[in-house]
């Protein structure tokens, strides 16, 4: 995430907060299921070229291995000529999946004006509701690619309202045999595994979940056994290249 924010504060100047000058975006979605950009996102064939829309590029040694990623995000990445391990943030095209966004004051009453009315479930969904307002409704959008939130298929909530629905969308499919193989959140290095029980704690465990904190949330570390990763303050430097 601080790799993250540094992009931001280089793309969107002058930076006025921790996330770039907040008068220049209004979504960031730095979780979700695919940005591929051009029309046809599903094939990858023909991306929009990078250079005609502002971005930055940088080094993040905590995304997995290219051959590691989702099969739809590899295809992307190659098809743009992207290096090993490289994420960067560029104007979105066609977001989709609200894992995890950021808005802003001015992002957020857009959303409440032009937006919220039509997400409703005689409508559309809510994220395809915020990419099309990044489309043709205004709101100032961009992407993180590879993004650094995506969801695990469990039990929940959400799961047994869904559970009258049969099959997985085309973006889960494609990825099934990878997810379970690696035993990772598709396009997270070290991420929940619902099987795992690395990280796994009890409500009433206050200390376990303390540890937990400080050890993965503020150290970064992965402690998944044969999987620790490196702390991503204590490394090379990182290049940020700003483009656009």
């Amino acid at each position: 995430m601080p790799l993250a924010a540094q992009a931001a504060r280089s793309l969107f100047t002058p930076a006025t907060t921790y996330w770039g000058n907040t008068n220049a975006w209004d979504v960031l979605w730095l979780g979700h299921c695919g940005d591929f950009l051009g029309e046809q996102a599903a094939k990858h064939a023909h991306p929009d070229n990078l250079t005609s829309s502002a971005h930055v590029l940088y080094a993040d040694s905590t995304l997995p291995a290219r051959s590691d990623l989702h099969p739809f995000t590899q295809n992307f990445l190659n098809a743009l000529g992207v290096p090993e391990q490289t994420r960067f943030l560029h104007a979105s095209g066609n977001p989709l999946c609200t894992f995890g966004y950021a808005v802003t004051r001015a992002g957020a009453a857009a959303i409440v004006d032009r937006i919220s009315h039509v997400s409703r479930p005689e409508s559309t969904a809510f994220d395809v509701s915020i990419m099309f307002g990044c489309r043709v409704s205004g709101l100032r959008c961009y992407s993180l690619n590879p993004e650094v939130f995506h969801h695990m298929p469990g039990t929940s909530l959400v799961g047994t309202i869904d559970g009258a629905k049969s099959g997985l969308p085309p973006v889960d499919k494609a990825a099934v045999d990878q997810t379970r193989s690696r035993g990772e959140t598709a396009n997270i290095d070290c991420g929940f595994w619902r099987d795992g029980g690395d990280f796994a704690f009890e409500s009433s465990d206050d200390a376990r979940l303390e540890w937990l904190r400080m050890k993965v949330g503020r150290e970064g570390r992965c402690l998944k056994r044969g999987r620790e990763l490196p702390n991503p303050d204590e490394g090379a430097k990182t290049e940020i290249r700003t483009e656009g």
